[in-house]
């Protein structure tokens, strides 16, 4: 019988299991943003009918709360959920997008970590900024997951939120976080047990919706 390498670092998981969904809002109304500012951007048509699909997927599965950021797409993401299922929504601006806009091209991910330190302008800077995006991140979860331990909790936050969350649990460095991409409507599932273990059980999933998002293309990234 084949025996997994890592059963040897496995820790004893303890239940209750605490699952947590980061799920991303839905696509906003972008030609309104200079109307309205940035934060208060309403879903577009195209984001009503994912949110469709998505809260027809987030009706099976029995969440016991929601939390959102306090920006509108965010919060208009988790409305219709929200109603039909009778849950409050608790706003924590701890949710909200973080802006990091400094990008680089991803090519340098072919590169050592001593390569990029001399060859990519500021990296070190750019490393450390995103290990406080991190921190942020991490903190707000275990603050979560401490007030709300052997729940289904869903957090309906931003791109960048999750990208730090995620590549924070998978100890991931600033190119770890550019070569990622977080579909708008898309659901990622963290289980953690009572003492705190941490899986992510699944990534980025937008099979609830009927036509997949456009995966070939560099959506948050810039020259």
């Amino acid at each position: 019988m084949y025996k997994n390498p890592y059963s040897k670092l496995k820790p004893k998981t303890v239940r209750p299991y605490t699952e947590i969904y980061l799920i991303r809002h839905c696509h906003p109304d972008y030609r309104l943003e200079k109307k309205v500012g940035e934060r208060n951007m309403p879903l577009s048509p195209a984001g009503l009918k994912q949110r469709r699909y998505l809260t027809k997927r987030l009706m099976t599965m029995k969440l016991d709360r929601i939390y959102t950021s306090s920006l509108v797409r965010a919060q208009e993401t988790a409305m219709d959920y929200a109603e039909k299922a009778k849950k409050e929504i608790l706003i924590d601006k701890r949710l909200d997008e973080i802006d990091w806009v400094k990008w680089y091209r991803i090519k340098y991910f072919q590169m050592s970590e001593k390569t990029r330190e001399k060859k990519l302008k500021h990296y070190r800077i750019l490393d450390k900024e995103l290990d406080e995006m991190q921190t942020v991140a991490r903190r707000a979860l275990a603050d979560i997951f401490k007030h709300n331990k052997g729940k289904k909790i869903a957090l309906f936050s931003h791109g960048n939120f999750i990208k730090a969350l995620v590549t924070g649990i998978l100890n991931a460095d600033a190119i770890g976080f550019l070569s990622l991409e977080i579909f708008q409507s898309s659901v990622t599932k963290l289980v953690i047990d009572r003492n705190g273990y941490l899986k992510i059980n699944y990534l980025n999933d937008a099979s609830h919706l009927p036509t997949p998002p456009a995966e070939d293309l560099f959506v948050t990234l810039v020259d």
